[in-house]
């Protein structure tokens, strides 16, 4: 091993439940604070169970990718200049490598790419939070003056060193998890099996591998915020390769390191996740029935002062054609969250079907 290379450790993920995917609705889920960035291909929030693995604590650096390529005479990344990469970039995460540069390292190193499952777990924890670090992202410039180291770390618009910046290390203490490189998973990219939404399983094709993480680029692009949640899912192709995507490693647990009691069990986690799904829900319930009620009231209003300028005076046609077209757009929208509440009791009745 290169003495600049920074050696790899095998985090325990115990065996348990952990929620998967954020709760959104089609055309009204980010009414909900959680579900603020989130996309129709990360619902629904679930609950999955996975026996124990070992994940790698970093992703793959430039001197571990090297011992690989020395080794096998597999092609080098194109950044590397004759064929070996600078000193100064030896833990520096190794970028520019394909799905099947990253598949064939980890075959290689006797250990397999995460699928998309084991990496949210490892990076997101059992309990369902936004962020690695939490469920709040980093105060802007107006609420902080001064930016705080931590604040600092998460918004790096460029590549660093892996195990430089604790402030986003996982609750499991999987390092660099949000904002230094996208990661390959095993998984081609596809919607959840209990998905709900129709056309996007008729959007999606078998030829797209599912990336997690956010990187480095999405902090220079002001985009950090919606892209480095643990929920999120990109897609490439597997013979694509970038200076934001990279991967590290998973591996089984030797049996005799393999944990006898469950971390998290399904039950009580299922229960939480049903009762979180019926609040989010009672919620969408009220917001639309008060928002439906003030745009019916509105339109009374509008459409009603339309009439009487027509009818009354006719001077005032024009402001009073207006108002009825504005009052016509209000009684759309108070039809629209009318609906928008009747699909959320529809929704609530499913869910405790479901459980």
């Amino acid at each position: 091993m290169n003495q600049n290379q920074k050696p790899t450790n095998g985090v325990l993920i115990p065996q348990g439940a952990f929620i998967m995917g954020t709760d959104i609705e089609a055309f009204y889920g980010t009414a909900l604070a959680t579900s603020e960035h989130a996309k129709l291909d990360e619902a629904p929030m679930h609950v999955r169970f996975l026996e124990a693995y070992l994940i790698e604590q970093y992703p793959v650096t430039n001197a571990e990718y090297a011992t690989f390529v020395q080794e096998t005479n597999h092609s080098p990344p194109p950044y590397w200049k004759n064929g070996d990469f600078a000193p100064e970039d030896a833990n520096l995460p190794v970028v520019h490598v394909s799905w099947h540069d990253s598949n064939a390292y980890a075959q290689w190193a006797g250990k397999r790419l995460p699928t998309e499952a084991e990496w949210e777990k490892a990076c997101r924890g059992p309990d369902g939070r936004i962020y690695p670090w939490g469920n709040v992202f980093v105060p802007d410039e107006s609420e902080s003056p001064e930016t705080p180291a931590e604040t600092l770390q998460i918004l790096t618009a460029s590549l660093t060193p892996v195990g430089v910046r604790p402030a986003t290390v996982s609750p499991y203490g999987i390092g660099d998890a949000a904002g230094n490189v996208w990661e390959w998973t095993a998984d081609w990219y596809q919607p959840y099996s209990d998905s709900n939404h129709p056309t996007l399983k008729q959007a999606v094709d078998d030829k797209q591998k599912a990336l997690r993480g956010g990187s480095w680029l999405e902090v220079r692009d002001g985009t950090a915020e919606r892209y480095f949640r643990c929920a999120n899912r990109l897609y490439a192709p597997p013979d694509y390769a970038a200076g934001n995507i990279g991967f590290r490693c998973v591996r089984e647990v030797p049996s005799e390191q393999v944990p006898e009691s469950v971390h998290v069990p399904v039950e009580p986690l299922a229960d939480y996740v049903k009762q979180r799904k019926l609040s989010n829900l009672r919620l969408l319930q009220k917001r639309t029935q008060k928002n439906s009620l003030k745009d019916t009231l509105i339109a009374v209003l509008l459409i009603g002062a339309a009439i009487y300028g027509i009818a009354v005076r006719p001077e005032l046609v024009l402001g009073a054609v207006t108002a009825g077209i504005i009052g016509a757009g209000f009684l759309f929208s108070a039809g629209v969250n009318f609906w928008r509440r009747w699909r959320a009791v529809q929704r609530v009745k499913q869910v405790e079907s479901d459980f």
